[in-house]
């Protein structure tokens, strides 16, 4: 029983992932920057132009590092419950979950263009 929640874990990780990783800019989110006084700390302003930015521009070694960590602390949580040895499951549901849904979302595209 314990496999099979890893391997959905590892399913639904993968999809997730593709969405997280597989995005396309997009130039309308952006605002004009807001001035100086609007009464936020420097800080807020930072992480929120850092956020505008991310949004409308492609930045794969960001979404790289994103997905990194956060599957490392999955694996993490995976490990600490269960053991090491139930992330080879985990990891080859990912895998394969990953591509499969790459592959999806790539031929929709393609078959959206053709008929534009």
């Amino acid at each position: 029983m314990t496999v099979a929640g890893i391997v959905g874990a590892g399913l639904v990780w993968g999809w997730l992932l593709v969405l997280f990783v597989d995005q396309r800019p997009n130039r309308a989110r952006t605002e004009p920057p807001a001035a100086a006084a609007d009464g936020r700390s420097q800080l807020v302003r930072t992480l929120d132009s850092f956020v505008k930015k991310w949004q409308t521009e492609r930045r794969p070694y960001l979404n790289l590092l994103a997905v990194a960590l956060f599957t490392s602390w999955f694996a993490w949580v995976i490990v600490s419950f269960t053991g090491a040895k139930l992330l080879i499951p985990f990891f080859i549901a990912l895998i394969l979950t990953f591509a499969i849904h790459l592959i999806w979302r790539q031929r929709l595209r393609q078959g959206q263009k053709r008929s534009s």
